[in-house]
């Protein structure tokens, strides 16, 4: 198995998750450390770069890697185009040539968000840069004869502070979950959106069934989140309450008085029942919240608070 993106929250997950297989994973920019893989450079948007690749013949590459700053992908559409569209171009025109399997990691944000519980049935409609590249990107992988392409939401998860360290600003330094932890740990105020649904994805749980999915030699396109349609304010204020912080931290604003650079969906989350037919295990709000927390209290246990 091949990681694309080794350096990514879903790239870390699958690499501490991943058994039975012979290892790789790419990194671009930050490089990273694994004692389960053999960590290999390769920058996607490189045709020759990527015929790396050939050497290794991987049975299944998963395409983690992506340009996923949404306002960044705003400002830059060439390089955002050419990080989601033309990479993945690339990759999956290699597992086509090589017969692998090809699982490709997209968004909710391929809807606009005029309605809710998406299914994948549903013509995605995207209101921003980035959800424009990741539909692009979603057509490509579609080509490729045994694809996978997946569709989480809001996709958080706990990472060790040394793997993100040195991310630039095409990526958000931390997810949202990790971020809000963080600003809650420092004592600052945050004004958070209260008209923004999702249904928030833990990266461990995702992970878990894309394994589960190869095991099973699932391919096709599938809603991949978890099973809580939630808004970004009380996402943030159940990360306060178990967490130990008090909710006074936290207060509301709407999308418009937040000014965000890119439009975002106003209601994005998306209906699992396809996936879960499949048999795959999704997690509600706070069971997530919970793994997270059990693990954050084993390794960085000094960023919960004493409430």
């Amino acid at each position: 198995m091949l990681i694309i993106g080794g350096s990514s929250l879903l790239g870390y997950k699958l690499l501490e998750n991943v058994k039975n297989f012979e290892l790789y994973a790419t990194y671009n920019k930050n490089l990273i450390q694994s004692e389960n893989a053999e960590i290999i450079k390769i920058n996607i948007t490189n045709k020759k770069d990527c015929h790396k690749i050939l050497e290794l013949k991987p049975d299944i590459i998963v395409n983690t890697s992506a340009m996923t700053n949404v306002d960044y992908c705003e400002q830059f559409e060439d390089e955002a185009y050419d990080v989601n569209v033309n990479g993945t171009r690339n990759l999956a025109n290699i597992a086509q040539q090589i017969g692998c399997k090809f699982i490709h990691i997209s968004s909710d944000a391929v809807f606009s968000g005029d309605n809710s519980r998406y299914r994948e049935e549903d013509r995605p409609n995207p209101i921003n840069t980035y959800g424009k590249t990741k539909l692009e990107s979603e057509k490509i992988a579609s080509k490729v004869s045994n694809h996978l392409i997946l569709r989480p939401s809001v996709l958080f998860g706990w990472m060790p502070i040394n793997n993100i360290q040195t991310r630039d600003k095409s990526i958000k330094p931390m997810n949202f979950a990790l971020w809000i932890i963080r600003k809650l740990f420092e004592k600052q105020k945050l004004s958070i959106v209260d008209d923004q649904f999702n249904t928030p994805t833990l990266a461990d749980n995702l992970s878990e069934n894309i394994i589960k999915m190869i095991t099973k030699d699932v391919h096709g396109i599938f809603h991949a989140t978890g099973l809580s349609c939630i808004n970004r304010l009380d996402f943030s204020r159940k990360l306060a309450e178990r967490f130990g912080y008090s909710n006074s931290l936290i207060s509301s604003c709407s999308s418009t008085e937040l000014k965000q650079i890119a439009k975002r969906p106003n209601q994005s989350c998306l209906n699992c029942d396809k996936i879960i037919k499949k048999g795959m295990n999704l997690l509600d709000i706070d069971q997530s919240i919970k793994i997270m927390y059990d693990q954050i209290k084993e390794e960085e246990p000094r960023i919960i608070g004493k409430m």
